[in-house]
């Protein structure tokens, strides 16, 4: 009987091997199908531990000098906030050691940036806008002489109109300003009562009185000057550069920069890199 059990038990087996070589026989190496690759098991992930205690006593004073911007304030930063936590006298001494280097470094950059600045003086703004009362008081000339200038050669092809309205108080001081403005450029001034003409003033969306706006003949394009009471000086001022950009003179990246200082150390579009690059 047993030997009848064990003879059924290998003929069951046997069939299920053979069952199982038919089924995966077009499986494989010889069917152009590749084993999947056993993938590496992934490194566990360290838990984050604290970082130790900084300390001055880890670093030569060289390698403290040399340290990355970066890195020297992490580690000033460390040691600041183990003195806060534990203001002995040798963690507050170590904070301050450190703080005496970070002030050394920053005056040896200085030191470096003056020599600099001495042996390539095309890398400052003294040209451009000098710090000494007689140089100050020459560049301001300039920029007046200049100003006044551009207004007068070009005040037949602009205008301003001023748009007022009956009871605003500002207006009246704003109306004295352009009557200064208007004898010293000779400029048209148009006014306009927003309150009589509220289809024009919606043209130039005026909402605010006084408000001026400049326009040019011949020209649909037009810029605000101001919105609100302004001096003299800031109508000349915006007017000028107003009028060098709708002329195509200036670009609106170039809106600050006088003619004068074209090719110096404020104008933008000046690529000083470029002329040093060798063929």
């Amino acid at each position: 009987m047993r030997l009848l059990i064990l003879t059924v038990i290998l003929q069951f087996a046997a069939s299920s091997a053979i069952a199982s070589y038919y089924t995966d026989s077009s499986k494989g190496w010889w069917w152009y199908q590749k084993e999947p690759e056993k993938q590496a098991d992934k490194p566990e992930k360290k838990k984050k531990t604290p970082n130790s205690t900084p300390s001055l006593k880890d670093y030569t004073y060289e390698q403290i000098w040399d340290m990355h911007p970066d890195q020297f304030q992490e580690f000033a930063e460390a040691l600041k906030k183990k003195a806060v936590q534990k203001p002995s006298e040798e963690n507050v001494k170590e904070y301050f050691e450190v703080q005496e280097i970070a002030r050394k470094k920053a005056l040896a950059f200085s030191n470096v940036a003056q020599f600099v600045w001495q042996k390539y003086p095309e890398l400052t703004t003294k040209k451009d806008y000098p710090i000494t009362t007689p140089g100050n008081l020459a560049r301001i000339a300039q920029i007046n002489e200049e100003r006044q200038r551009t207004l007068r050669d070009n005040r037949d092809d602009f205008a301003l109109i001023y748009f007022q309205r009956p009871d605003c108080s500002y207006c009246d001081e704003q109306s004295r300003i352009l009557d200064w403005f208007t004898t010293e450029t000779g400029w048209t001034v148009k006014r306009v009562n927003i309150s009589e003409n509220p289809g024009l003033a919606a043209k130039f969306s005026v909402e605010i009185t006084p408000t001026l706006i400049l326009i040019q003949k011949g020209n649909q394009d037009y810029l605000p000057v101001s919105a609100g009471v302004i001096s003299a000086d800031e109508i000349e001022d915006k007017a000028y550069r107003a009028v060098r950009l709708l002329k195509g003179d200036i670009s609106p990246e170039e809106y600050s920069l006088y003619e004068f200082q074209k090719g110096g150390s404020f104008d933008v579009k000046k690529r000083r890199l470029q002329d040093k690059v060798q063929p």
